[in-house]
């Protein structure tokens, strides 16, 4: 193997090694069908959620996004935030950070950025969780994608069209590739 080879297979090593990966989960059973009233209830209003940090360190940057792209959502979904809607509370179950210049420097080798919350509402329960290994982007996009999939939780109960939201990602460097 010619060492122009090996310089760009290790080049793509590093690419790959910094940018990681991403993933978001939800999971809301709606198998079972929607209660006609609740998604009645729903559609007439919600609650900007309470959050429950559980004793994790969540600085008020990641509360801030997570309601901020929670309550984006909700109106992108046609529904309503109001005072005197449905209660709704979030309850953070797991959280990393990284610092940003660990993110940066090790990529995805200095671990991942991470948030699994329980959101609750009317006695009906589902999880939310993003994680991310990218040295591109941190928890704050992370949090974005928690409550968005809260929000999209809610329209699936009240039967109402998820319409997702376009975040801005950040894109790797002219002449950075991820093949």
């Amino acid at each position: 193997m010619s060492v122009r080879k090996v310089l760009h297979a290790g080049i793509a090593m590093l690419v790959l090694a910094l940018t990681g990966c991403a993933s978001t989960s939800s999971t809301l059973d709606t198998s079972h069908g929607v209660d006609p009233a609740l998604a009645a209830t729903l559609k007439q209003g919600i609650a900007l959620p309470t959050m429950d940090l559980n004793g994790h360190e969540v600085s008020a940057d990641v509360k801030s996004e997570i309601l901020d792209a929670f309550k984006l959502q909700v109106e992108k979904n046609g529904m309503a935030i109001s005072p005197s809607g449905v209660p709704v509370k979030i309850t953070v179950e797991e959280y990393s950070a990284r610092s940003t210049a660990a993110r940066l420097v090790f990529g995805y080798l200095s671990g991942s950025d991470h948030i699994k919350a329980r959101v609750d509402v009317s006695g009906k329960t589902y999880s939310v969780e993003d994680t991310a290994r990218t040295s591109i982007n941190g928890i704050g996009l992370i949090a974005e994608n928690v409550g968005s999939e809260a929000a999209n939780g809610l329209a699936r109960l009240a039967e109402v069209q998820v319409n997702t939201i376009q975040i801005q990602r950040v894109q790797p460097p002219p002449g950075m590739t991820t093949r």
